[in-house]
């Protein structure tokens, strides 16, 4: 069985080893494989003006997988409901930091609209089989133009 959770952060990819209350789990062949599904709030970068980002990541518990593919789809509120803005993919080891993640990211055209954004992310692990779930991160109202 495959143990995956999913867990979101503040506004910056420092990892915390804290196991989340609950996992959710999918069936596959062999041994138990602990990891968490990863990602920080949309926020403003620290390196481009006037941009937008988020990151994705993995962290793996237990287990002998060394690579998960992360997608990472950054997301505004748009009417009832959500538009994806950007995508971002990476196969990366466990873990997060600028390296060991994934990253999605949206130039604002002003800093006076404000919007709602959001990101979904998704962990692959390389050669098993996992379930469905996703992350989505909480809401964040940023002074954003599209």
């Amino acid at each position: 069985m495959l143990l995956t959770a999913a867990l979101a952060g503040p506004a910056h990819a420092d990892d915390h080893d804290t196991r989340p209350a609950g996992y959710r789990t999918a069936t596959a062949a062999g041994p138990v494989h602990g990891f968490e599904t990863k990602g920080d709030y949309v926020h403003f970068s620290h390196t481009v003006s006037h941009t937008i980002n988020a990151h994705g990541w993995w962290k793996k518990y237990d287990g002998p997988a060394t690579h998960a593919k992360i997608t990472i789809w950054l997301q505004v509120k748009s009417g009832s409901g959500w538009k994806t803005l950007d995508k971002g993919v990476k196969t990366v080891p466990s873990g997060g930091g600028s390296n060991k993640r994934a990253v999605a990211n949206w130039k604002c055209t002003n800093l006076i609209a404000k919007n709602h954004f959001r990101t979904v992310v998704d962990a692959d692990i390389v050669g098993y089989p996992d379930g469905a779930s996703k992350l989505t991160t909480k809401t964040q109202t940023l002074y954003c133009g599209l």
